[in-house]
This record gives C-alpha cells, sequence and structure tokens, in this order.
C-alpha cells in the first residue's frame, strides 16, 4: 500500500483554496478539493505490518494545533510535469510535529526518503513543461487567511490514470 502522512485542513481554507482553483487559467489538472493537504511525509510503498506499525507510532505523538499561514506561490517538478502550489508557514510548531512524526515512522521501520521539507499545499498539475507563468500571477494574487490545523492523518493513496484517490486510515488530533 502506498501511504503518507498528511496535515488536515479545516473546511474554511479549503473553500478559499477552491475559489483560487477557479480562477487558475490554462491547460492544468486541478488537485480535487477533498484531495487538498499538506504533506508532512511519505512513506511510499509498504506492507500491512509496517503501515500498522507506522499507525501504532503516529498515535502516540502529543501535539499543539499548527497555525499556517499560505503564502508564496510555487512550482515543484520539471520534465514529467508540474506541481503548482502555495507555500507553507507554519513556524516552529509546524516543523516539531515534521520531526515527531518523522521519528515515529523510523521508529516503526519506515525508510524515509531524505528531503528538506518544503512545507506547501499543491492546488494543481501541469503536464511537461507547460509554462507555468499565467498559473503563478494568478496565483501571486491569492489571499487566504491564516487558520489552524486540528489534525493529521495517516493516508492511502492509489494511482489512477485520472489521478490519486486518497484514502484516510486513520486521524490523530492536534491541539
Amino acid at each position: 500500500m502506498r501511504l503518507f502522512v498528511s496535515l488536515n485542513l479545516p473546511e474554511d481554507p479549503l473553500t478559499v483554496l477552491s475559489a483560487v482553483q477557479d480562477r487558475l487559467p490554462g491547460d492544468l489538472r486541478r488537485v480535487p478539493e477533498e484531495n487538498l493537504h499538506l504533506t508532512m511525509a511519505f512513506l511510499g510503498d509498504v506492507s500491512e505490518d509496517l503501515a500498522q506499525a507506522a499507525h501504532e507510532g503516529l498515535e502516540t505523538i502529543r501535539a499543539p494545533k499548527v497555525d499556517l499561514a499560505l503564502t508564496g506561490a510555487t512550482v515543484y517538478g520539471g520534465r514529467h510535469g508540474q506541481a503548482l502550489a502555495l507555500e507553507a508557514e507554519g513556524e516552529a510548531p509546524l516543523h516539531e510535529l515534521h520531526d515527531r512524526i518523522r521519528a515515529r515512522l523510523r521508529g516503526a521501520g519506515v525508510t524515509l526518503e531524505r528531503r528538506r521539507f518544503r512545507p506547501h499545499v499543491t492546488l494543481a498539475r501541469l503536464p511537461g513543461r507547460v509554462d507555468p507563468g499565467p498559473a503563478l500571477a494568478a496565483l501571486c494574487t491569492a489571499h487566504v487567511p491564516s487558520f489552524s490545523a486540528h489534525s493529521f492523518s495517516l493516508i492511502q493513496s492509489t494511482l489512477h490514470d485520472a489521478g490519486a484517490i486518497y484514502e484516510p486510515l486513520a486521524t490523530y488530533p492536534l491541539g
């Protein structure tokens, strides 16, 4: 099973992000509102036993809610497609939660990629080498009010031609 851990976004910012997506121009594939999230850790393909161990580690985390601001527009990716995103700022609590999640996952036996944490919410995907300029320009005027995230989840991701289907396996409270 293909898994990741996400910080869950409350309803109000999801509504604003959906409206922002409606203003995006060009040939891009919008991330469905129900799939909008901030990835805290990507586990990749793991066995059911490892998934259970990850869950048992994650459910021991006690952390405060995370205050977030979605700020600058950015593009990730390259030759095989690009992701259009808003960067997230959450100060120390966001980074501390990220570190705790990774520690619990490593303790459960999950091998994680060594990658710098660049918190963001992906809004759309652009195919190949499409110029992201017009979409980035539309995002520059986006304003998402600051908000608090009150939970994170262990998510199963199933890939399909039309995009990924996300299924929450467990949700963990913050606060």
